[in-house]
């Protein structure tokens, strides 16, 4: 069974949860969109004086991994 495939279905399971994702240097914080065998669509809340919120791409195969943070 491929990975990639499992993986995204169970991103997918999670949509709307918060998680951490870590990916090349960076981790990043947001609410998952949705994830397909390729993509995952994090939203992330930009802080300021108008919050607003960010859709960042993350193909998943550059994910190292994903902490949940609001199970």
């Amino acid at each position: 069974m491929p990975f990639q495939p499992t993986f995204a279905a169970e991103l997918n399971q999670l949509a709307g949860t918060q998680v951490e994702v870590a990916f090349d240097n960076t981790i990043t914080e947001g609410v998952i969109a949705f994830a397909n065998s390729g993509v995952l669509g994090l939203v992330q809340m930009t802080g300021g004086y108008a919050p607003t919120n960010q859709v960042t791409f993350i193909a998943t195969t550059a994910i190292d991994f994903v902490r949940l943070l609001n199970v």
